[in-house]
């Protein structure tokens, strides 16, 4: 067959035209960026499949990133199976060794209904999973008695198999957002999970090999043994036969992209690689020999065809043709729902041994854990905690919603005496002061909501429109944050609400939103930003969202000519611009506006008080949206206390990846080995270094240190043409390095960077910290931020933010990390040096409810209606199993967050779904659960007819109820046990009630459920 060369404008546009022209094809692209920009613009298919190359480098301990990994391994599975008609790889990702086919199918297990589950623990850690206490990505796995999950790569969800004994009881699809089942299957397939597959025959194999490689290079490598995990990126060492996926492509069509280029990145990325392993002989040796094949292997092709828009010398071919084509545009995909995890605000539940914690009754003391007591009333379980003089106090589970860890100063904290009232007189001297504050603030902010403002309703029509406009699927907690900013812009009350959510968790469609519903109202939008990037970037996402409904977006920025200023201005106050963005330069007495009706300030954290209250001055009417990822204390602490109205977006856009974090001194391998790893796999890395005056010198030193790559600087101090081209550059991928001071730090998106180094971060704040950080990890790749210092400036508030930045690394953080900003300052600088005081005799969590309490009664609202009431009823003496044993539910934290959600519950349909959940997860309830789920139930009836406490006396057999204030002494009634009521002392006693009957009885009273008399 005749070899063709199509000489093109544009190689991808090409492939897209005319991919569908080949029944099989194998296209080999020459870098993991080109690849990875190819996937962006393919709408991909069933019967198609991505080979990349490993995203790190060999022997790594972090390990290939699981959505390499499962795209590696999936198509594998899929081309086991016979179903894979189009490969799209990259030249140096196509020459690493695989898991030869048969062997990948030998260890492929087909299992059905009523069939034999023949996996264990030990068969699918050799098969390459890993195993986890919840299954949420792709090559995990969790036994939980006869429930076994497992994610299989290549698989949209992960499947439960629930066995009676080893028979398969059921297959079913599960989300692992919700870890609840959503399908069921009849039949299945468990695959590998890796290319490294660690069967006894493979590891004795590899360690034969091992140690042969000691001998030929006459030197041991004492740690390589223990770390097989580490090999997938030398997966030749584990089999007999050596292959390359291409070995099983043999009836596949090659359409080779830019050749030339592909051999030039294959030789830079080995030589690279050995150079990396050149201190370690016995790596080198293994890599050289198991890692991957020659790049000769593609000269030696007899029938392709190449596709390049530059020179081609390396390859033979026998015509050349030339095409100019439009270049294909990224599609537009509805994003596909995957796991997203949800993150409350501040996780007051999370409680570790050691930890501090606050009772409402008993006040400050330490959690000793968990313990399981067995009594005469039955086995339940019980939070241990420490008071002072060394007193214990055990909190029955049920009641674990009285607990919450203790957010506040740590110095001077001491434990409260379980003797006296100590802890009383404290609680109600915070009360007082609190009072006093609470009034003064709230004649600060309680104008606002005094005042009416103009209703702005907006068209119901053109907002479907609009929002049919957005291109990708909103996250819940996105729409809830839209309805309340809408619902406030509606109010006619003005609004001043803080939006928090990480950066890339789409903060910015809720403020485009309501921007809409301000100019469709006839209202005019002022957006400010503190940075010129911010503001550019602002500019064209506004623009290109809210531009084709016919809305004037403009920018306001030091980069505009005088001449530009003043129209600009001009047009503004006649109301023919209708959006502005703008930095400070918003503030000056210059700028007016026709009729201004929504201010946006976004990071908030980065301007001060008086700034941000120069445009409530404007007019008092006027509606304030703040957004920010870390928020300020004050501000933080004024929503979190109800002055302020918050909605927090902690759902990360699906596929989000959290950056791994590394925290260390200043090392030069390090930040070549991080930059090179990234350039590697097709990615970006931004250098931040906050001295302007030492960038040049820096800039020559990376040079110097990275030579094969390219590196550019750009600051607030640059002429503005070269500021822009280096920025545009960057965004555009034609540069590798972006060394910077912190003005990237605010809101730049750019989501090929996935490496960030800063290089001075004892300099920064934890804010400043955590916004850095959120410049990377806004795509599905997974992203690295490594966080360096100089040892010798390190002071103790330093290490203090860089261990909370560690610490705090899930979706959801930052909000922990303004917390822990809290704990780290203290509370001073909040509201004064007296209420850091009481906060921290408190802490944070009673201190707020104190707060809510009194800010309702200045408002003059009644008593919380009982259906927000928390459920205090209770339950004393009962003698029965009330557990979730260790065998069902193995995982500690687990138990103490399920035993929550059930003390929790005001709805006995929620009782019900945790009870579904619960079979769903772990299959069939043991004795004890189902007990205390019915003793939950029974709380939960008597608590809505106000019913204070249930107490049973065995020797007496009778029940004894304690009434509430608004309890009706007509609302018990039984047939066949006697009911005394004393309204006197608000008691209601019922007998004879034997043991035997008296779950019977209460579920009669408290639930309804009358007993079936033969």
């Amino acid at each position: 067959m005749e070899r063709r060369l199509y000489r093109v404008n544009d190689p991808i546009s090409w492939i897209e035209k005319n991919l569908s022209s080949f029944d099989k094809v194998l296209v080999i692209f020459p870098t993991e960026r080109m690849l990875e920009s190819f996937a962006a613009v393919h709408a991909r298919k069933e019967e198609e499949g991505y080979f990349f190359s490993h995203d790190v480098f060999p022997f790594e301990e972090i390990g290939t990133s699981p959505r390499i990994r499962a795209e590696r391994v999936s198509l594998l599975y899929n081309l086991s199976l016979g179903r894979l008609k189009k490969v799209f790889g990259s030249f140096h990702g196509l020459l690493r060794k695989t898991v030869p086919l048969d062997v990948f199918s030998e260890l492929t297990i087909a299992i059905h209904r009523g069939g034999e589950l023949k996996v264990d623990e030990e068969i699918l850690a050799r098969m390459g999973y890993c195993r986890t206490f919840n299954v949420t990505v792709p090559g995990e796995f969790s036994i939980k008695g006869s429930i076994t999950d497992i994610f299989i790569p290549g698989n949209s969800h992960p499947l439960r198999i629930e066995t009676f004994d080893r028979e398969i009881e059921s297959i079913r699809f599960f989300d692992p957002s919700t870890q609840k089942s959503v399908e069921r299957l009849d039949r299945a397939w468990i695959t590998p999970a890796a290319e490294s597959l660690n069967t006894l025959d493979n590891e004795e194999r590899a360690r034969r090999r091992i140690e042969m490689a000691e001998k030929t290079v006459g030197t041991r490598d004492e740690t390589l043994l223990d770390r097989m995990d580490t090999m997938d990126t030398i997966a030749g060492i584990f089999y007999e036969k050596q292959t390359i996926l291409p070995d099983y492509l043999k009836d596949y069509a090659t359409v080779f992209v830019r050749p030339d280029e592909a051999f030039a990145e294959y030789a830079r990325r080995e030589k690279e690689t050995i150079e990396l392993l050149s201190e370690r002989p016995v790596r080198k040796f293994l890599y050289i020999r198991y890692g991957g094949v020659s790049s000769e292997v593609f000269m030696k092709l007899a029938d392709y065809t190449i596709v390049s828009d530059s020179t081609v010398t390396l390859i033979p071919y026998d015509t050349e043709l030339t095409e100019t084509l439009e270049a294909v545009r990224s599609v537009q995909r509805e994003r596909e729902e995957e796991f997203i995890p949800r993150v409350p605000i501040v996780d007051w539940t999370e409680l570790e041994e050691g930890d501090l914690v606050v009772h409402k009754e008993y006040g400050i003391g330490r959690y000793l854990g968990v313990r399981t007591v067995e009594n005469v009333l039955g086995v339940r379980e019980y939070l241990v905690l420490e008071y002072r003089d060394n007193n214990k106090i055990y909190v029955p589970i049920e009641r674990v919603d009285r607990v919450h860890k203790y957010v506040g100063n740590f110095d001077g904290v001491q434990l409260n005496s379980l003797k006296g009232n100590g802890w009383g007189r404290q609680k109600s001297k915070v009360r007082q002061e609190v009072k006093a504050l609470i009034s003064e603030l709230t004649n600060l902010y309680g104008s606002r909501e005094i005042v009416r403002g103009t209703p702005l309703a907006g068209d119901a029509e053109m907002e479907k429109s609009f929002r049919d406009s957005f291109p990708y699927v909103e996250t819940d907690d996105q729409l809830k944050a839209v309805d309340e900013v809408l619902s406030d812009l509606q109010s006619g009350r003005p609004m001043d609400r803080l939006i928090s959510g990480d950066a890339g968790y789409g903060k910015t469609e809720v403020a485009i939103r309501a921007a809409f519903r301000s100019v469709i109202s006839g209202k005019q939008v002022a957006v400010m930003v503190p940075t010129t990037v911010l503001a550019r970037q602002h500019h064209e996402n506004f623009s290109s969202r809210l531009a084709p409904f016919g809305i004037r977006v403009e920018i306001l920025d030091r980069y505009r000519t005088e001449n530009e200023r003043s129209r600009l201005l001009r047009k503004l106050k006649k109301g023919e611009i209708d959006v502005v963005v703008g930095t400070h330069s918003l503030l000056s007495k210059e700028v007016q506006f026709a009729d201004l009706g929504l201010v946006i300030v976004d990071e908030e954290q980065l301007f001060g008080v008086m700034q941000k209250e120069h445009f409530k001055k404007l007019r008092l009417q006027i509606n304030v949206l703040s957004m920010s990822a870390t928020p300020i204390p004050r501000t933080l602490y004024m929503s979190l206390s109800g002055l302020r109205d918050m909605s927090v977006i902690s759902t990360p856009p699906a596929g989000r990846t959290t950056p791994e974090i590394y925290v260390g001194s200043v090392n030069e391998r390090l930040i070549r080995t991080a930059v090179l790893r990234e350039v590697n796999r097709g990615g970006q890395t931004i250098y931040v270094h906050n001295r302007v005056n030492e960038l040049p010198d820096l800039l020559l030193r990376l040079r110097e240190l990275l030579p094969e790559v390219s590196i550019e600087m750009a600051h607030g101090q640059m002429n503005k043409t070269a500021f822009e081209r280096t920025i545009r550059s960057f965004y555009t991928g034609n540069l590798d390095v972006l060394l910077c001071t912190t003005i990237i730090e605010s809101g730049v998106d750019v989501p090929n960077a996935n490496t960030l180094i800063v290089d001075d971060s004892h300099r920064y704040g934890l804010a400043q910290l955590y916004q850095l950080r959120g410049r990377v990890g806004r795509s599905t790749r997974r992203a690295f931020s490594y966080f360096l210092y100089d040892a010798r400036r390190l002071t103790e508030p330093s290490r203090e933010r860089l261990k909370a930045l560690k610490e705090f690394s899930g979706a959801g953080s930052g909000m922990k990390l303004a917390m822990r900003d809290l704990e780290i300052r203290g509370f001073g600088t909040l509201l004064g040096a007296e209420q850091h005081g009481n906060i921290n005799s408190v802490g944070l969590y009673l201190y707020r409810e104190m707060v809510d309490r009194t800010l309702r009664e200045l408002r003059g609202e009644q008593e919380v209606d009982i259906q927000d009431r928390a459920v205090d009823t209770e339950l004393k003496n009962i003698p029965f199993d009330m557990v979730i044993p260790e065998t069902f539910v193995a995982d500690s934290i687990e138990r103490l967050k399920i035993y929550r959600r059930i003390a929790a519950c005001r709805e006995q349909e929620e009782i019900n779904e945790i009870e579904a959940e619960l079979k769903d997860r772990f299959g069939k309830l043991p004795v004890q659960v189902e007990s205390l789920l019915t003793a939950s139930r029974i709380r939960l009836g008597a608590f809505r007819l106000a019913i204070k406490a249930v107490e049973y006396d065995a020797h007496l057999e009778r029940v004894l109820l304690t009434h509430a204030e608004n309890h009706d002494r007509n609302s018990i009634r039984l047939k066949r046990e006697k009911v005394l009521v004393n309204e006197r002392e608000g008691k209601t006693m019922i007998y004879p009630v034997p043991e035997r009957r008296l779950m019977r009885v209460l579920q009669e009273i408290f639930l309804g459920v009358e007993e079936i008399v033969h």
